[in-house]
């Protein structure tokens, strides 16, 4: 009696347990409401997996009845898998009106997949594709994998789809309208797009300043940037379409390839950014035999692949450690550039940190579903932002060196002007020195040797007469030897003096103007002055065969200048070489902190400028 009366209860409970394990096997039904334009759809989708490929009706059967196998599809990514994947859901349309519907799996590397439609007494196929189908080739041309579907108002329809991959698993399906699909597909080229173009940009700026600058590590980066790049628009899926459309399966080892190129490009531009063959040479030394170990790989790859294929056992592993250790050995470097280049170091460590994290992150999330993450590609996003800190880098690196550049470029000038001030120097204690002895010595012996000769006979007198002049040469050689008396007399009368003398034994008519000339030069400028002038005159009574030499002095506030021309034949100044005596002028001029311009040409004369600055000497 007691079972009698609990037998109700009993069949009640019988009924709700068997239904519940009945519907746990049944997709869930989507219902489309208004206001609708996209959600995620994993939640309403139920799932099974298999090693081996089945038919359509067995895998619905198994997702309606065999509830231990189905199960909510409540994750996004499965890790590594090797195998078939069943997914089904439910759709109801409660817009009172038509609705044209995207359901999209975005992930742009899945191997095969097909849409099945199940109605009451048949399953037939919708559509199929997968990356072996170019975007013109999909159902909608698209770098996902989107399945267009039509529901009637208040129709109810039940989907199936069938998933084939060999790799990491990733499977975000959302279900949207049309119309955002079209303008979601449109935002996200244009995103990637000036990603791709922004890289570009900084692959090109590298290209160029390696063939301005002709340094190495605009090279390295241009090689490192280009490969990041590419690996970008493969991981996207875009490289399907534009690079090796039809050969799909070449996908998987070109970002592997990729991301090898980019390690050992890294090995190199980390060496040039960090200095590591003047900080650290050891470091230096390892990461060179690891970038030419990587190398001879990806070379023996290509010339004996079936060997490499036969080895990768062996092969692997070394290659994946070596990478291990170049990884860490490189974020050492960028710890130890602190001490060196702080503010270089900086951007390179967060720079490399960045990447390093996004890395891992990536790895553990697709590679192995520690994490449920479905939004921008984090990689990605850190090869955009290490490339800005990169090019900031290289930026600053460069400023840094033409700043070296360029105070060892004045050093060197200034060792040259010292090293000019003591050649002329020496040439005018060496002048004086001979300027004395041809007065007190030669001069004195010559004039006492005359006053013997003018004692005797008549042949005598004319040896006297001829002793008389060579005096008055030796007399000259000596004032032209000595030094002037600048500090004494000034330039204006040194050069005036200097005129005479010319014009008198040269008879070439020599006129000189000042205009607003106020003798504001130091005693070794006008020393110096003098002489690069006097040389000027010696060449023109030498070589031009003047008759005429015109010299101009203009006071300025901070320079006089000095211009110097001549009728003469003149010569090309452009082709020939700086003789002696031009060589002497422009070192004069520049020991004094001024430049000389020399300009010629055959039949036009020759025209010099000089520019000396009031007050500037040399560094000595």
């Amino acid at each position: 009696m007691f079972f009698l009366k609990l037998r109700p209860l009993l069949t009640t409970l019988f009924l709700i347990i068997f239904s519940y394990l009945t519907l746990q096997g049944q997709p869930d039904t989507l219902v489309i409401r208004p206001g609708f334009s996209q959600l995620p759809a994993n939640n309403y989708f139920t799932y099974f997996n298999t090693d081996q490929s089945i038919a359509a009706d067995s895998a619905w059967k198994t997702l309606q009845t065999k509830s231990t196998y189905a199960k909510k599809l409540n994750k996004i990514n499965f890790g590594s898998i090797n195998g078939f994947y069943w997914l089904a859901t439910t759709l109801k349309n409660q817009l009172g009106k038509d609705q044209h519907l995207i359901l999209e799996i975005r992930q742009p590397h899945l191997y095969r997949m097909v849409l099945y439609k199940v109605e009451k007494d048949s399953i037939h196929t919708v559509s199929e594709t997968g990356i072996h189908y170019n975007f013109y080739q999909r159902p909608t041309a698209s770098r996902f994998f989107d399945f267009p579907m039509v529901l009637k108002e208040g129709e109810t329809t039940t989907v199936l789809i069938m998933v084939h991959h060999l790799n990491s698993l990733s499977l975000p399906i959302y279900l949207m309208t049309e119309s955002t699909f079209h303008q979601r597909n449109y935002n996200q080229n244009i995103i990637w797009g000036y990603w791709f173009g922004f890289l570009s940009f900084c692959a090109l700026f590298a290209l160029i300043a390696a063939i301005l600058l002709r340094n190495s590590i605009f090279i390295w980066y241009f090689f490192y940037i280009s490969t990041a790049s590419l690996y970008g628009f493969t991981e996207q899926g875009y490289a399907f379409q534009f690079f090796f459309p039809g050969q799909a399966d070449v996908a998987a080892t070109v970002i592997i390839q990729l991301a090898v190129y980019g390690f050992i490009f890294l090995i190199k531009l980390s060496q040039g950014l960090l200095d590591t063959k003047k900080y650290l040479p050891t470091i230096h030394r390892i990461l060179n035999a690891m970038f030419y170990f990587v190398l001879s790989l990806i070379v023996a790859a290509y010339i004996v692949p079936q060997l490499m294929f036969r080895l990768s056992p062996i092969v692997l592993p070394i290659a994946n450690l070596v990478v291990l250790i170049g990884l860490v050995l490189l974020a050492y470097s960028g710890i130890k550039a602190l001490f060196t280049n702080r503010i270089i170091a900086l951007f390179y460590l967060t720079a490399y940190g960045t990447l390093v994290a996004a890395s891992i992150f990536g790895i553990l999330n697709y590679g192995f579903g520690f994490f449920q993450y479905d939004g921008p590609s984090l990689t990605l996003m850190a090869y955009f932002f290490e490339a800005m800190l990169l090019s900031v880098a290289l930026v600053i690196l460069f400023r840094q060196v033409q700043g070296e550049r360029t105070r060892l470029a004045k050093q060197l000038t200034d060792q040259q002007k010292q090293m000019y001030q003591h050649y002329i120097n020496g040439i005018e204690k060496e002048r004086s020195r001979i300027a004395g002895e041809l007065h007190d010595d030669v001069g004195s012996r010559l004039s006492h040797l005359k006053r013997l000769l003018q004692s005797h006979s008549e042949e005598s007198l004319k040896t006297a007469e001829q002793v008389e002049q060579l005096i008055k040469d030796v007399r000259q050689l000596s004032h032209d030897l000595s030094p002037p008396l600048a500090h004494i007399a000034g330039l204006q009368p040194l050069l005036e003096n200097l005129i005479a003398d010319t014009r008198h034994s040269s008879k070439i008519d020599i006129r000189l103007q000042a205009h607003d000339f106020n003798e504001g030069l130091t005693s070794t400028q006008i020393q110096q002055i003098y002489r690069v002038v006097q040389e000027a005159f010696n060449n023109i009574v030498k070589h031009a065969e003047a008759s005429r030499i015109d010299i101009q002095i203009f006071g300025h506030t901070s320079e006089v200048d000095i211009i110097i021309e001549d009728n003469g034949k003149g010569f090309d100044s452009k082709s020939k070489p700086d003789g002696f005596g031009l060589n002497q002028m422009r070192i004069r001029t520049e020991s004094i902190g001024g430049r000389i311009e020399i300009n010629s040409h055959p039949g036009g004369g020759c025209h010099i400028l000089i520019q000396i600055p009031y007050g500037a000497t040399s560094n000595h």
